[in-house]
């Protein structure tokens, strides 16, 4: 990460929470819409399944007939793969404005919505996801609570999330590997720490699953919870 982001992140945390907020949304969109220039116009989302299924060993029949929500979805199409799913929604606060990028073809279900107050019942999913997107929200510890409320008993919450990097203007929140512990209602099933790459490929990181070096270093962290009682 270069100098000049890393200062970008520390102002930004003094900044204004709305000001914060518009910076943060209209970098998201800036990153998005270069990555569908370089794809020519069409999104590609064919990696998304080994993500779920691989990345936390578990077989696609695992997913048949659950009600899957992954918390700030992007718009490439996160759940495309599991049409085996009941039901397939994704949550972003730019719900809306990734469905014009994607042009609206996607088979899943879009809500916009900041993942700290969703608009769910209690127990709604089976699966819970959020892939590389805990450190951009507003508030990490409501967010934690509402990621809980909304999964059902024994259903799954699948994270993966950075930690120990510098503030940025997107990424405003350093999360460390305690971070697990705020998940009181939930047993971890597993988690690992891996290094992560000088060019900040969160997920060739995880392709590459080379370990830290030192507690303390930037590294991404991946984890299986389940929804006790």
């Amino acid at each position: 990460m270069s100098l000049a982001t890393n200062i970008a992140g520390g102002l930004l945390a003094l900044a204004p929470a709305g000001l914060r907020t518009r910076l943060k949304e209209e970098a998201e969109l800036h990153y998005w819409r270069r990555v569908l220039r370089k794809s020519g116009g069409t999104f590609y989302n064919g990696h998304f399944r080994s993500r779920f299924t691989d990345l936390f060993d578990l077989p696609m029949d695992h997913f048949a007939g659950k009600r899957m929500l992954d918390l700030g979805c992007g718009p490439l199409g996160s759940l495309e793969w599991a049409d085996m799913a009941a039901d397939r929604v994704g949550v972003d606060p730019l719900a809306d404005r990734y469905v014009t990028l994607n042009g609206g073809t996607q088979a899943m279900r879009y809500v916009r919505s900041g993942c700290e107050t969703l608009p769910f019942g209690h127990a709604a999913f089976d699966v819970v996801s959020m892939f590389n997107a805990l450190d951009h929200v507003e508030d990490v510890e409501a967010s934690v609570a509402e990621m809980q409320r909304v999964l059902a008993p024994g259903g799954d919450l699948l994270l993966i999330v950075e930690i120990d990097h510098p503030a940025t203007v997107t990424e405003p929140h350093r999360l460390r590997e305690d971070l697990l512990r705020t998940f009181d209602r939930c047993l971890v099933r597993d988690s690992r720490v891996f290094a992560i790459r000088d060019d900040h490929d969160v997920y060739r990181s995880l392709r590459d699953a080379r370990p830290r070096r030192r507690a303390g270093d930037p590294a991404i962290l991946c984890a299986r919870l389940q929804r006790q009682a």
